[in-house]
């Protein structure tokens, strides 16, 4: 049926736009509700299914959701009316805002590449600053006992660790979770490879990891960028192998 392949090429562009990254914001403001609630089984079912596919498409199409959009679909759904946009002007609304988001994308990434390379140069030059043949810069925070053990690349550790942008953003912290972190060392970055098998078992190290040690231009998720330039400081606590 007509209807049918319509509605699977907008689940197509739903899922290929919830791949990208976000940044331009949707012309209308989502925050209205209605006051009425189902009170019958049926009708709760119904309202919660709602709920889920708006928050679902909305959560998808991030910035890009527009809900009087979604609404006028919702509603000739209900009515049973034919779509009022086409095949190609679905693929042609998906590949307009694909291209933007990619063109954007890269734009960030230039930037945040010059700033990166120009914290690294900078950072290097501090006296308590090592910096290693690859680029990785490191601190001695805290040092362990001289004949503990050291880690290798078939190592599993325990860590304790904080990360930050530059810009003193913290994204992840077992520290904050109150839980270490196990795993094995060539499971990680490269800069957090390298870093682990500098250290023994007690010491406390501040890495900043160029992009090329970290996540590079493909950044990592909503919270690290495309090309940033990472800060951690990392404790390494037991070697479990």
């Amino acid at each position: 049926m007509r209807i049918h392949t319509r509605l699977t090429l907008a689940a197509v562009a739903v899922g290929a736009l919830a791949l990208a990254g976000c940044t331009e914001s949707g012309t209308s403001d989502p925050s209205a509700t209605s006051d009425d609630i189902p009170a019958s089984a049926a009708g709760r079912m119904s309202y919660g299914a709602g709920y889920a596919l708006a928050s679902s498409v909305q959560d998808q199409l991030d910035a890009d959701f527009d809900a009087d959009g979604f609404k006028a679909g919702i509603a000739d759904a209900l009515a049973g009316v034919d779509l009022r946009v086409s095949d190609d002007e679905l693929e042609q609304a998906r590949d307009d805002i694909l291209a933007r988001r990619a063109s954007s994308e890269g734009q960030r990434a230039a930037v945040n590449l010059d700033a990166a390379r120009a914290f690294m140069a900078e950072n290097a030059n501090r006296d308590e600053v090592t910096v290693t043949a690859s680029g990785l810069q490191y601190q001695v925070l805290a040092e362990g006992e001289e004949e503990a053990p050291r880690p290798s690349a078939d190592s599993e550790v325990v860590t304790h660790y904080t990360g930050r942008l530059l810009d003193g953003t913290v994204f992840d912290s077992s520290e904050v979770r109150g839980q270490p972190a196990t795993f094995g060392v060539s499971q990680v970055i490269a800069g957090w490879q390298e870093a682990l098998q500098l250290m023994k078992v007690g010491d406390r190290l501040r890495i900043w990891l160029p992009p090329e040690l970290a996540y590079g231009e493909r950044g990592a998720g909503r919270d690290i960028p495309p090309n940033a330039a990472l800060e951690f400081d990392v404790e390494l606590l037991e070697i479990v192998r």
